[in-house]
């Protein structure tokens, strides 16, 4: 299985500014995709709307550059989707409760614009989604080890408004899981590196209150992937359509700063 590594560094004063970073991969199961850019949240859910008909299914969100940015694939498995917001971190966790009711996985969670969003499913192979959120970091890694230990495992992380916030899931098909946290960006690709050459590919990549969270997993048959970033939404878009052509798909969004 060949492994890609690809980190497209910018200056390092351009690198003090936000820049996007997405997770590339192959042996997805998807079989086509698209995204969407909105400025405000109504937009987003406007554009939700017309890929939702288009027969996409919405894999991944994320905020900066004052953009949200909405990933799209066909072949994921949902059989229905649904996608809420909240402006307290409380009601946001009440209202996946509500949808978990209703027989949706809590698939994504976002926070942007004072906001925190959402995305559920239903039909996928994830089972009994766990949302999970703490004031500090150690009460967070805490529940990740408890929650590894209940058979959960770690499938988005957000950190914002002083909260750490993670999705847990069963029926994942990761034989194990790790996490690095890094303080500076030129530290993430020697982290990935190592992980990679352990057998772990990446799961999620976020910016958490001025620190890198870097979550792996490790995959019965592992996938071929790499990672890209750029400052600049358009050089960011020719970076998906350039991979796109080698035939990866775009897996995970983030939005960070060095």
């Amino acid at each position: 299985m060949k492994v890609v590594l690809l980190a497209l560094l910018l200056p390092a004063m351009a690198m003090a500014e936000d820049f996007w970073v997405g997770v590339f991969a192959k042996d997805t199961g998807y079989t086509d995709q698209s995204y969407t850019t909105s400025k405000s949240l109504s937009r987003l859910k406007t554009k939700i709307d017309n890929e939702w008909a288009k027969g996409y299914d919405i894999i991944d969100i994320s905020y900066g550059h004052d953009v949200w940015m909405a990933l799209y694939a066909k072949g994921t498995g949902y059989t229905q989707q649904a996608y809420m917001h909240r402006r307290d971190i409380k009601k946001f966790a009440q209202a996946v409760n509500a949808y978990a009711q209703q027989g949706f996985n809590l698939i994504n969670v976002e926070y942007g614009a004072g906001e925190w969003v959402g995305i559920f499913a239903k039909g996928g192979k994830w089972k009994d989604t766990v949302f999970e959120y703490s004031r500090y970091r150690d009460d967070f890694e805490k529940n990740i080890i408890k929650r590894w230990s209940e058979g959960y495992m770690l499938v988005d992380v957000e950190a914002a408004e002083g909260y750490w916030t993670g999705i847990f899931a069963k029926n994942t098909g990761f034989k194990s899981e790790a996490y690095v946290i890094v303080d500076e960006w030129e530290e993430v690709s020697p982290q990935i590196k190592a992980k990679w050459r352990d057998g772990y590919r990446l799961v999620n990549v976020e910016y958490t209150a001025g620190e890198w969270f870097l979550l792996f997993a490790e995959y019965p048959n592992p996938r071929e992937e790499l990672f890209a970033n750029n400052e600049d939404i358009e050089d960011f878009r020719e970076t998906i359509r350039k991979y796109w052509k080698q035939g990866y798909f775009l897996v995970d969004l983030a939005d960070g700063r060095d």
